[in-house]
């Protein structure tokens, strides 16, 4: 009978609760059945062979035959699991748990290893071409640095080249500014000399048709000094430095020789010391109509001279220096009435007062 797709080898109720089947014959039988016709439950576990099936095998003979004292119903595990690849039911028993297991651990290890030969085969692919695109990049970035490099090299020769040159152009500069100082020492010397036989009166005002070698010699006469007209090789106004100025232009005579140059200049300042200072050498002197103005007779200086004379004055007021004056076209300072001069030779001679 069959019931549920299964056939029956014992009573046959179509009940299927605690059955077993043959693995020869494939047929089902209850285990209640089983059990009550031999009495014992312990013959009844698979893999099992029904008793028509057992009185079917051979007895005695070959190697293939059942050993002599073989039990069908009696439990044994073959000592050879089914291969894997063989079809179900090849084998010469059913498989068991364990086999099941080592089968399910064999096909799951073996697609893991088909999984990880495709991911590595996959990676080594991707990894190729990233590391072709790397290789090149590196490659490109070598080319760099070596361009660079190349190129810092050349800016560090051409930087040393331009120390040397800078170093040769630095001692070039300081031997020409030595030597343009001391030509303009000189030409400054050799100017002041071409002035040694001149003198400068300022602040004398100006009138149309005047004649400055009369005003010369009217001062002459002021100061008792009784210079001629014949005394006096030249005699003429000077230009301004700032036109816009209000003073007017100064005189500078030229004298025959230097000796009456230095007697006028003496016969000045002794004037002026025996004088008040509101009444020391003046245009009133001169009979020049107008309010009264003083007038000064100085060194005619050279224009280096000019300026140096300008910043010793300026230097002397900043620094409590009392006296500055000019003799003989050079410059002399003194702080106090009781100390020692200075000579004023130069700017740098200023910039060291103390």
């Amino acid at each position: 009978m069959s019931s549920g797709g299964l056939v029956w080898g014992c009573c046959g109720l179509p009940t299927a609760d605690d059955y077993i089947q043959c693995k020869k014959c494939m047929k089902a039988f209850h285990l209640a059945c089983l059990t009550s016709s031999s009495g014992s439950s312990d013959l009844v576990v698979p893999p099992w062979i029904c008793p028509a099936c057992t009185n079917q095998l051979p007895k005695g003979g070959n190697g293939d035959e059942i050993p002599v004292g073989f039990s069908p119903n009696v439990t044994t595990r073959p000592t050879k699991r089914q291969a894997l690849e063989s079809p179900p039911g090849s084998g010469p028993d059913l498989a068991s748990k364990e086999d099941l297991r080592c089968v399910v651990q064999e096909v799951v290890q073996r697609e893991i290893e088909g999984l990880a030969a495709k991911i590595s085969g996959s990676l080594r692919l991707v990894l190729n071409s990233e590391l072709k695109t790397v290789s090149a990049e590196i490659k490109d970035m070598k080319d760099s640095m070596n361009f660079m490099n190349t190129k810092f090299e050349e800016m560090l020769r051409d930087q040393n080249e331009a120390k040397v040159i800078i170093a040769d152009l630095k001692a070039e500069n300081a031997s020409l500014t030595s030597t343009v100082k001391d030509l303009s020492a000189r030409l400054n010397s050799i100017e002041q000399n071409a002035r040694s036989k001149n003198v400068e009166i300022q602040c004398v005002p100006e009138k149309k048709n005047e004649n400055v070698i009369e005003i010369v010699t009217k001062i002459s006469k002021v100061i008792n000094c009784n210079v001629s007209s014949e005394n006096i090789a030249s005699c003429t106004r000077i230009a301004k430095l700032n036109p816009g100025h209000p003073r007017p232009r100064s005189i500078v005579a030229q004298f025959s020789t230097i000796q009456t140059r230095d007697k006028f200049m003496a016969a000045v300042i002794n004037y002026n010391k025996q004088r008040p200072l509101h009444d020391k050498l003046n245009s009133a002197n001169l009979d020049i109509d107008g309010p009264k103005t003083p007038i000064y007779v100085v060194d005619h200086l050279s224009p280096a001279n000019k300026a140096l004379h300008a910043a010793a004055r300026t230097a002397a007021k900043q620094k409590g220096y009392k006296h500055v004056w000019v003799r003989s076209g050079r410059i002399y300072m003194r702080k106090s009435d009781d100390s020692n001069f200075i000579l004023v030779k130069d700017m740098d001679t200023i910039k060291n007062l103390v």
